[in-house]
């Protein structure tokens, strides 16, 4: 597509005649210098009755169009001061993910643009256009942008957790439907924290859980439409560093149950953060995980396990690579449909495991099909993989992801380098329709393994020579205030 538009004046001869005659007036009454008068027009034979060209170096339209950049959802229309050359835009961060944009620029004539409009330039500074005629006269326009920035502010927290105004308790198994659980400071070291089986509408809010033991936080069956908000599930026996005995300590473990909303949660130190088995339909939202401990390679944060549907969004993990121990850190296993949005995955010290992967959707046991999205994720401190889509999987979408600090040796505690030969994004054995979407991908350690198998991806659209400052983690406060 041309971005640089030309509009052609053209005037009846007898008037430019007119012109002519009274330059030496115009000369004489003004002063403006005859090579001003020149650069604005170039007149030829006034006794033909064609009209003339006269081209004009002026910028008369600017614009940056959605259609023509990736990544920005609305047009952005320049506003023009015509007495200084200076071209006005306002670029809003929230309707964009990168500031690296092409212009449409309209002109008078048919003259130059000088940058290339098809080459995208960095709007985070000003910008110069030159417009040069076929004659070789010059005007200049300075791009003078204003960013900003819309703040993404999370929810308030009604009522923060704090072990001083909850009262001390051993472990809950649920008896009723609907059965609220409220302020409680949870300790167990025998059974399960919280147990529901078979009922529904369970409601568990400002608890702390602290656990330990073979056992799980909240474990939950047939348990539809549970909420867990504003609590705080942590494995206390976990050692200094390195995984824990087995792969059932999970902080949340639910099986068979659907539309669960859990907000506000923050999982540390478990098997898994949250483990859904056949629980369609779930939201999670503002998820703060912390050094996972494995062994078992399952998504360490959050395991999707023949689900139908979902949405994780506003979340982070934060591994020490030195301490946790994980496999993927988000995990899609025979499930579909779900969406992965707004999260920051730091830390993977598996030599086969990824940040997000998608697999086995077509394969005996899976539900919903193929698909699924993941959007504005950061991933830093990855070795094995950043996303995938692989071993049946397709219609997998990867939108303005962004990486970087790629790791190419010793992923730590001694399990060895990657075994991918740290590759960005896979999708071998897929069954086709998977996509990269305006995708970053900063100071690779190994910039010629970024995507595997090429043909696998349906469209394959990334940078890698912009970096970036990663999202900010989800911090969720249990600690008690002066008012407590």
């Amino acid at each position: 597509m041309v971005k640089a538009r030309f509009q052609t004046m053209y005037f009846n001869s007898s008037v430019v005649f007119l012109m002519l005659l009274a330059l030496p007036l115009l000369q004489l009454g003004s002063c403006t210098s005859d090579q001003d008068i020149l650069s604005e027009t170039i007149i030829t034979d006034p006794t033909t009755e064609e009209s003339i060209f006269i081209p004009l170096l002026r910028i008369t339209e600017f614009s940056i169009q959605s259609v023509d950049n990736q990544g920005l959802n609305t047009d952005i229309i320049g506003v023009i001061d015509e007495d200084k050359n200076l071209i006005y835009v306002e670029i809003d961060t929230s309707s964009t993910t990168t500031l690296a944009l092409k212009p449409t620029i309209t002109v008078d004539s048919a003259s130059t643009v000088i940058p290339d409009t098809d080459t995208p330039q960095d709007f985070s500074e000003e910008v110069t256009y030159t417009v040069t005629s076929d004659a070789g006269e010059e005007e200049n326009y300075t791009v003078i942008p204003t960013i900003t920035e819309s703040i993404d502010e999370e929810p308030e927290i009604v009522e923060t957790p704090c072990t001083n105004n909850r009262q001390e308790s051993g472990p809950i198994i649920v008896t009723e439907n609907n059965q609220r659980i409220e302020n409680l400071h949870i300790k167990t070291s025998n059974q399960h924290g919280i147990e529901i089986n078979d009922f529904s509408g369970v409601v568990i809010s400002n608890c702390i859980i602290e656990y330990t033991g073979a056992f799980v936080g909240i474990k939950f069956a047939r348990a539809n439409n549970l909420t867990i908000e504003n609590s705080y599930i942590k494995y206390t026996d976990a050692p200094a560093t390195g995984p824990l005995p087995d792969a059932t300590r999970n902080c949340i473990e639910g099986f068979a149950s659907e539309n669960l909303i859990l907000s506000h949660v923050k999982v540390e130190d478990g098997s898994t953060g949250i483990r859904l088995d056949q629980c369609d339909e779930s939201v999670l939202t503002f998820i703060e995980g912390h050094n996972m401990r494995g062994p078992f390679p399952r998504g360490q944060l959050v395991q999707y396990d023949k689900c139908i549907g979902g949405l994780l969004e506003n979340f982070s993990v934060i591994n020490d690579r030195e301490i946790a121990w994980t496999e993927d850190n988000v995990s899609v296993y025979k499930s579909a449909g779900q969406q992965i949005k707004k999260g920051l995955i730091v830390g993977n010290n598996s030599p086969r495991g990824v940040g997000v992967m998608f697999e086995d959707q077509n394969t005996e046991g899976a539900r919903g099909g193929t698909g699924g999205l993941v959007e504005d994720v950061d991933f830093l401190q990855m070795g094995n993989g950043v996303a995938s889509s692989v071993e049946g999987s397709g219609n997998v979408t990867f939108n303005r992801l962004r990486a970087k600090e790629i790791i190419c040796g010793e992923l730590g505690q001694n399990r060895g380098v990657p075994e991918s030969g740290s590759l960005i994004f896979a999708a071998f054995d897929t069954s086709g329709g998977n996509k990269i979407i305006d995708c970053l991908v900063y100071g690779s350690c190994n910039p010629t393994n970024i995507i595997w198998p090429a043909y696998s991806f349906e469209q394959a659209d990334y940078r890698d020579d912009i970096d970036f400052e990663p999202r900010d983690p989800i911090v969720l406060d249990f600690g008690c205030t002066t008012d407590n």
